[in-house]
């Protein structure tokens, strides 16, 4: 990785902050327990598994594109760290 340019690595690396970390995994953990609710439902309901499937195939693609990357609103609370001190040398 570091082979590949600044801007790259940047894109790449997919630094998000604590606090949306968290919100988009109980979200995308929230929905998906949802997609699956639905999904047997519609599959219970047409009688087809097939149709069952794709539903959860589509919709489980659809929390990827919306979980995995890092968004640019992501990171409103960036972890702010304290200042390298220099060591006091005798």
């Amino acid at each position: 990785m570091n082979n590949l340019p600044v801007s790259a690595r940047e894109v790449l690396e997919g630094r998000i902050d604590p606090r949306s970390q968290h919100i988009v995994e109980q979200t995308a953990q929230t929905f998906l327990i949802a997609l699956t609710v639905v999904s047997f439902g519609l599959s219970y309901t047409t009688s087809s598994v097939l149709y069952g499937l794709e539903v959860f195939l589509g919709g489980l693609i659809v929390i990827l594109l919306i979980s995995v990357p890092p968004w640019p609103f992501l990171n409103k609370h960036p972890v702010k760290f304290l200042p390298v001190r220099k060591l006091h040398q005798t």
